[in-house]
């Protein structure tokens, strides 16, 4: 990874600063500074160390609306839940999609009737204010939302072993490993910072129609300065004005001179391609698989949205849910025993689509067919969604915070018929 130039970075921004900016994270007003999307940090080793500057992990995520991915170490709502209540489901959702004799190897698999759930922890980086690295062997990571609050967090999870790039200058990249990290505390980059690429925007086209926003190729390139592998060549995304999936096999690439390359032999330009994941307005993030994938219309522009200020704090969810018998609960919610505040996340496949959506964006969500719900925006957008805990398949159910009332009244997803959340 090389970076621009200073005095050609500078050209280019002061050029395509009319272009269409990346969209805003929550409809939030587009920031003026030209890099005031990139992620940017104070971080501080092991030893003492400290480095300022843009940062980036390697490779991959480099903007405040990119996603920030682990695994939750507690669930402490877990400890409402009506444990009698998720078992007997989860026995009638196994029962329901095995043949006899499994269904006896699962009876005597799961013979101490209990039920145990896991759930990833899913933000925005532009919801996070620290990532604290603990000093025991296991190095857990203790997660510091925008509030305050602080949720311990493990893997697998790519971002807590990727190295980093610090960026105190646009043409002198620092890289970190990842062992030496203690503490990363985010920051807005100050007005005199100069970012070290532009952001990479277009419109993809699949099987079932088109998303347009800020880009992730193959879930990971998302910036000028980094390059499409192939067997053939590689080719900076800078140079690259569309790619679309060949008949020959592989991808056409057409650069920006219209020259077109036939690329293949990698997964960015092939079947091991893990999506173009597109960040929406008013939608979320959808990754569109490579099976789905028609083409993709790309170009850069500066990185000036979503930035650091433009992440509101942390609400935790409200509203009411109106239950199969006819009840009516209003108050405080939380969604699937994990999701409880308007910066968590949403998921949900459609058209074999991935969508990662966060909940400020959410105005109802109503199951369907079993494994599926179908999910009203506040855009007016309905969506339904399936294939995850969250739309319905292994769903752990909703607590509700009724005023005046000592104990959460707990809804299994099986009682559910809407849950309409407040602004």
């Amino acid at each position: 990874m090389t970076a621009v130039p200073r005095h050609l970075f500078a050209a280019f921004v002061a050029a395509a600063l009319a272009a269409a900016p990346a969209a805003a994270a929550d409809n939030q007003p587009v920031a003026s500074h030209p890099g005031a999307g990139f992620i940017y940090a104070t971080v501080t080793l092991d030893n003492g160390t400290i480095h300022a500057g843009y940062l980036r992990w390697v490779d991959e995520d480099a903007f405040w609306d990119n996603i920030f991915s682990a695994r939750q170490r507690d669930l402490p709502w877990f400890d409402f839940a009506d444990r009698e209540q998720l078992v007997r489901e989860r026995r009638q959702r196994e029962y329901g999609s095995r043949g006899l004799l499994n269904r006896l190897a699962w009876s005597l698999h799961n013979r101490d009737e209990d039920v145990h759930i896991s759930r990833p922890f899913i933000c925005r980086y532009g919801d996070l204010a620290a990532l604290r690295l603990a000093e025991d062997e296991e190095r857990p990571v203790i997660a510091v939302l925008r509030d305050g609050r602080e949720v311990t967090v493990g893997g697998p999870s790519h971002d807590l072993r990727s190295d980093l790039i610090v960026y105190p200058q646009p043409d002198q990249p620092v890289e970190l490993a990842w062992d030496d990290v203690r503490e990363i505390r985010f920051s807005a980059a100050p007005a005199g910072a100069v970012p070290y690429a532009a952001r990479l925007v277009g419109n993809v086209e699949f099987r079932g129609g088109s998303f347009a926003g800020s880009l992730q190729w193959d879930t990971s390139e998302c910036t000028s300065i980094d390059t499409i592998d192939s067997d053939e060549q590689d080719v900076a995304l800078a140079q690259v004005r569309r790619i679309a999936r060949s008949r020959r096999g592989g991808s056409d690439v057409t650069l920006t001179d219209n020259r077109v390359l036939n690329l293949d032999g990698t997964n960015d330009v092939g079947s091991g391609n893990r999506g173009a994941a597109v960040d929406v307005v008013g939608v979320g993030r959808v990754i569109v698989p490579w099976n789905r994938f028609i083409a993709a219309d790309l170009r850069t522009v500066p990185a000036t949205s979503p930035g650091y200020a433009d992440f509101a704090p942390p609400r935790e969810l409200a509203g009411v849910v109106a239950t199969t018998d006819g009840r009516s609960l209003q108050g405080r919610l939380v969604y699937d025993l994990d999701e409880a505040y308007t910066i968590d996340i949403l998921h949900g496949a459609l058209d074999e689509c991935d969508y990662q959506i966060p909940f400020g964006l959410i105005a109802s969500i109503a199951p369907t067919v079993p494994g599926s719900c179908e999910v009203v925006l506040r855009n007016g957008r309905h969506l339904v969604l399936g294939g995850d805990e969250d739309t319905g398949e292994g769903h752990a159910g909703l607590l509700v915070f009724r005023e005046g009332q000592e104990k959460p009244d707990y809804v299994p997803w099986s009682g559910v018929k809407l849950v309409t959340f407040a602004p």
